[in-house]
């Protein structure tokens, strides 16, 4: 059984914090198409605005404080839940509820970590053994946050096999092969496949160590620089590793009038991933995947 949070357990407040969110910059012309690194720049400055991250740690915190969670068996949104608000809402719930304090944690894709991220890295009960990985250059000073972090391909690391406790995967597969140039200063972030990238963090996994993957989810849709995972293209991943690994999934969609809620992946096949006009993806899927012992 997975970590069991109660309201004794979680009732410290995450940090206190001030979200900032990028700088605003000249759009160029206006009548001209956004280069590929324009688009991720208006992306992420909407995803990244000081009063948006405050209000998912807000959230965050009120689930963690609120819910009786028996993760990942049981996870108890508050009803209404993140109205307005991208999916990171969801995802790092999902991440504080797979953490026991002293693990040896993994995090992919941490080189533009949301302010409301990092919040919650320090929140967590200690002793934090953190790691980051990323193809990109970190934005910020990850020492505060991380014990380590490293610049290379989560298809190929540097790391021992059996190495980590846990590893996080938040939002971060579904640019995996995709078009990273925005990221990296225009150069190709092809570097990889998901396929090479889910049996690498299943190697560096010890026994009975977890692997948290999150993406958005619903109708297959390529953004080029993301893609927007359906049921084919996602079980077709996990499939594989069925034989290997127990696989827990869970999903999600947003809605107008609740927020976020608990769904099944049937009704999401036609979902969108701008449908809800919440500064990100209307619906998600989270696959905590076990190696055996």
């Amino acid at each position: 059984m997975g970590p069991r949070h109660s309201t004794a357990e979680t009732a410290n407040p995450w940090v206190r914090w001030d979200g900032t969110g990028l700088a605003d910059g000249a759009e160029g012309d206006p009548d001209r198409s956004p280069t590929p690194v324009e688009r991720v720049a208006r992306f992420l400055r909407r995803k990244l605005g000081p009063g948006l991250q405050q209000e998912i740690a807000r959230e965050c915190q009120r689930a963690l404080r609120e819910g009786e969670h028996d993760f990942p068996g049981c996870v108890d949104l508050p009803s209404p839940y993140g109205r307005h608000l991208p999916e990171r809402v969801v995802e790092l719930l999902l991440a504080r509820l797979s953490y026991e304090p002293g693990m040896k944690v993994l995090d992919v894709g941490h080189a533009n970590g949301m302010e409301c991220h990092r919040a919650m890295l320090q929140s967590l009960p200690g002793p934090r053994h953190l790691t980051g990985i990323d193809i990109a250059q970190p934005t910020y000073d990850t020492s505060v946050y991380y014990l380590r972090s490293v610049r290379a391909c989560i298809g190929a690391t540097p790391f021992r096999s059996s190495l980590f406790d846990l590893i996080w995967c938040i939002s971060s597969l579904e640019h995996v092969g995709m078009d990273n140039s925005a990221y990296l200063g225009g150069n190709d972030g092809g570097e990889t496949t998901q396929e090479a990238a889910l049996l690498e963090m299943l190697r560096l996994l010890r026994p009975g160590g977890r692997l948290l993957i999150t993406v958005p989810y619903g109708r297959y849709e390529d953004h080029g620089w993301f893609r927007n995972f359906d049921e084919a293209h996602l079980q077709g991943l996990l499939e594989p590793l069925r034989r290997r690994a127990m696989i827990h999934d869970l999903y999600y969609r947003h809605t107008r009038t609740r927020g976020w809620i608990a769904a099944e992946p049937g009704p999401l096949r036609t979902v969108g991933y701008r449908d809800q006009d919440n500064a990100g993806a209307a619906a998600l899927a989270a696959v905590l995947i076990t190696n055996p012992s």
